[in-house]
């Protein structure tokens, strides 16, 4: 961003890399959250959750994909603020 002025090409190379990344994050998201669906299934099959801690798992887990949604949502709103100071740039 510093180098804008003099090498503009370079800022969209950086774009097109992080919009590769955050491509990578939305794709994957489905496959995360449904990890966590799957360790439940596994932690009570294995008998490491019982009634009494069940739902703590399930809502501690929940949570745990969350913070994957909320990466790929804060790298979809850095793309958009990169794209934006690569547009708003005075040629």
């Amino acid at each position: 961003i510093l180098m804008l002025e003099s090498m503009p090409s370079l800022l969209l190379v950086g774009i097109i890399l992080y919009g590769v990344t955050t491509l990578f994050s939305i794709v994957t998201l489905p496959v995360e959250i449904n990890a966590s669906s799957r360790a439940l299934v596994w932690l009570s099959n294995a008998g490491v959750t019982n009634v009494y801690t069940h739902d703590k798992a399930q809502d501690a887990l929940r949570w745990a994909a969350y913070t994957y949604l909320v990466a790929a949502l804060g790298s979809i709103a850095m793309l958009v603020y990169y794209i934006s100071i690569f547009l708003g740039r005075r040629d």
